[in-house]
């Protein structure tokens, strides 16, 4: 029987075996550990194994989704999630590492290249594939429908490729291809991310690289130790909290609703501060346009004092390209059309997420106010570092569309 032995940070906690559906059982070593730790709140620490839906929706929301994972398939011959598993779950989002029987996690290791040299590949079309034309053993497995790059930037600025099962403390997004009238995106989720971090909201930190005229991201689930080597964080997905495969991640394909979403993170105990989070996360989305806000764009972190709401990602104002989706991802007092989201649905979703409506709509209020001028703010800086022509185009037209929504939302919210 085929199986994968599951590692967190250096021990073997767990085996996934290649059944159907997929079993996870705990290692018994890691059970008699004191400072065990369940890999999610669907699979306490016990003896015996788990099998099924919950099972499968953990592990394959590990994997890349849509054309990334298509070629991933293709180039290793891999059809199944245990395949895929097998093949690129190395480096994963969280603390999680899968390797096959007899193949132990590795001193961490890393080819030194550049920014140029990583902007070359990406004009040749490469940025899938790119640790694999450095290292042939290169096992790397980020979760999400578009193509990234995952880096360690030195002390010196310079990038490094991880070799192996090595962590990486970047995410490098370089603008999305194959959907027709989309461009620039990697400067468009930069701007969004930016400007929800002057908001005050939590983001990671994200930069524009301009080398490789894409979006360079600091992984809030790494951690420099004292030897400044790097830590692996856990993290979940609100998808894989909610047992559900990325294939789910909209709620309108049956996905977690808002109301699910705030029962989730109820249950694993985050504390109030992470749903007045949630909250902003929503508003702000709207406000700038942003209908691809689905569950799989939340994730919740381990930290000693218990799960929070982790540092938002995935930013951007979609509405700014014409071929994207008008709807947005939440039903939000049972519409998901923003032109039919009024302050009455405002305060429906403040009782679903358990607040008064007179709070929901001051922070409403609050953040649309406080969004004009740290647009601006986030756009001059942009500015000075962007290459003249269409980056710049997009940034204005980004300025344009951002106003004009937070205008409108502002009226029919009665702000």
């Amino acid at each position: 029987m085929r199986s994968l032995n599951v590692y967190q940070a250096g021990h073997q906690i767990g085996t996934l075996y290649d059944e159907q559906p997929l079993r996870f059982v705990y290692d018994t070593h890691w059970l008699a550990t004191p400072a065990a730790q369940a890999i999610a709140p669907a699979f306490p620490l016990q003896a015996e194994p788990f099998a099924g839906g919950h099972v499968h929706a953990f592990f394959e929301n590990l994997l890349p989704e849509g054309p990334v994972r298509r070629l991933l398939q293709a180039s290793h011959h891999a059809s199944t999630t245990f395949g895929l598993l097998r093949s690129v779950a190395g480096d994963t989002a969280g603390s999680l590492i899968l390797l096959p029987p007899g193949e132990l996690p590795k001193p961490p290791a890393y080819h030194i290249t550049s920014w140029q040299h990583i902007a070359e590949q990406l004009r040749q079309g490469k940025a899938p594939t790119l640790g694999a034309q450095i290292q042939d053993d290169m096992r790397v497995s980020l979760a999400g429908a578009q193509a990234k790059i995952l880096l360690t930037v030195l002390d010196d600025g310079r990038p490094a490729i991880p070799v192996g099962t090595a962590p990486s403390s970047h995410i490098l997004k370089p603008d999305i291809q194959g959907i027709p009238g989309v461009w620039a995106s990697a400067l468009n989720e930069t701007l969004a991310m930016q400007l929800a971090d002057n908001l005050g909201l939590g983001t990671a930190t994200a930069v524009y690289q301009a080398d490789t005229r894409a979006c360079l991201i600091r992984r809030y689930d790494r951690q420099t130790d004292a030897h400044g080597g790097l830590t692996r964080l856990h993290q979940l997905d609100l998808c894989q909290l909610a047992g559900v495969p990325s294939g789910l991640k909209y709620e309108s394909d049956g996905g977690p609703s808002l109301a699910q979403c705030r029962y989730l993170l109820q249950e694993i105990g985050v504390p109030a501060k992470d749903l007045k989070r949630l909250l902003q996360w929503v508003i702000f989305n709207l406000l700038i346009g942003n209908h691809d806000s689905h569950a799989k764009n939340l994730s919740v972190l381990a930290t000693p004092s218990g799960w929070q709401l982790a540092p938002f990602y995935d930013l951007m104002c979609t509405t700014v390209y014409p071929g994207l989706s008008r709807q947005f991802a939440f039903r939000i007092g049972g519409t998901n059309q923003p032109g039919q989201i009024g302050s009455s649905q405002i305060q429906a979703m403040a009782s679903v997420l358990g607040m008064s409506p007179h709070y929901a709509l001051g922070l409403a209020r609050d953040i649309a106010h406080a969004l004009p001028p740290a647009l601006d703010k986030t756009i001059k800086a942009l500015q000075t570092i962007v290459y003249p022509g269409t980056e710049h185009t997009l940034l204005e037209r980004l300025a344009q569309r951002i106003k004009q929504e937070t205008r409108k939302h502002g009226q029919r919210w009665g702000l």
